[in-house]
């Protein structure tokens, strides 16, 4: 009803200063030809011309009050919707013509949707073909004859660029599996101390090289539901930010669990630069890289994007709290916790 009454507002309007403006000018007529004007002869008129004014809209209304009513609901069928319009030949014309944009949307958005499918297919095949001639560079460093510093140095610098790549092709690999995370996750109870043990293992060399020395108190008794390979790559993520930001002299990383009634708090614990407060609250934006990321050089900005989103979605939290020269503490809350 509003939105007819909002459409025929300038009608009503143009109408009585159409009917005032016949009055006045039977009123002159009248004055001119030396006539008394009645006031029930005007009050006639107008009561006619309202009266007819009134019959027309309501005819109007009642015929396209269904058009009406489906222009003022909040559809979420687009299709349904216009197929509904009828009684008049504008909303006919505009049915046809919003049907066919509908289309053209649909055809564009299916187009879109393929073209995204097929360079996410493309990207994870080729993810995965390079990391074929990464673990062969791997191999065949492990069997590499060291026989001076100058070869120590070599291996060590070709194993520091290969775990790189290894690491930007598991960030490119996993966020484009962010976009099919429903059909790409299971959740089961897992040990946490078995979780955190393998993430430490796996980079047993970066530690080493980088002189940290992890430290890792978590009771074998806690058990969280989780997805098993969502978890490690998150983790992988912090303890890589943990130790890209603690290179030096006997530095710890320190990642223990405590658990409190039904919830299981995960700290990664590091003594390196820590975060700027002007960049503590921006951690998690996509891209985002901060002065230690343009200082490291080294910082994509997507880590700890992908890994709130997947905390998100799992339904387990994530907080950081810094200070500047003192290191960083990640804390990662798991809920609804039942002890064993």
């Amino acid at each position: 009803m509003k939105l007819f009454l909002r459409e025929h507002l300038s009608f009503v309007i143009f109408s009585l200063l159409q009917s005032f403006f016949i009055l006045f000018v039977c009123y002159l007529y009248m004055l001119e030809q030396k006539l008394t004007p009645t006031p029930g002869i005007f009050a006639y008129t107008i009561a006619v011309s309202f009266l007819l004014h009134t019959l027309f809209l309501a005819a109007r209304y009642l015929r396209q009050r269904e058009n009406y009513e489906i222009l003022s609901l909040d559809n979420h069928d687009l299709d349904l919707s216009i197929k509904t319009f009828s009684n008049s030949p504008l909303f006919e014309a505009f049915q046809k013509t919003i049907h066919k944009q509908y289309h053209l949307y649909i055809n564009e958005l299916q187009k879109l949707r393929k073209e995204a499918n097929d360079h996410s297919l493309f990207i994870n095949q080729w993810a995965h073909q390079m990391k074929t001639p990464l673990s062969v560079i791997d191999l065949l460093l492990q069997n590499y004859e060291v026989e001076t510093e100058t070869d120590r140095e070599f291996v060590n610098s070709m194993h520091e660029e290969l775990e790189r790549l290894q690491h930007g092709l598991e960030l490119m690999l996993y966020s484009e599996r962010m976009k099919q995370f429903t059909h790409d996750f299971r959740v089961k109870r897992v040990s946490l101390k078995l979780i955190v043990h393998d993430v430490v293992h796996h980079y047993k060399r970066v530690f080493i090289r980088n002189r940290i020395y992890p430290t890792v108190d978590i009771a074998q008794a806690i058990f969280v539901e989780t997805d098993e390979k969502w978890l490690k790559f998150a983790l992988s993520q912090i303890v890589t930010n943990a130790i890209k930001y603690s290179k030096g002299e006997n530095k710890k990383i320190i990642i223990s669990a405590v658990q409190q009634q039904n919830q299981v708090a995960l700290t990664i614990k590091d003594f390196g630069v820590g975060i700027p407060k002007q960049d503590i609250g921006r951690v998690f934006e996509p891209f985002f890289t901060g002065i230690n990321g343009r200082r490291f050089a080294e910082s994509t900005g997507m880590g700890l994007y992908l890994v709130k989103q997947i905390f998100d979605r799992l339904g387990h939290g994530i907080t950081i709290s810094s200070e500047e020269g003192k290191g960083t503490k990640v804390t990662i809350t798991f809920y609804n916790v039942t002890k064993m």
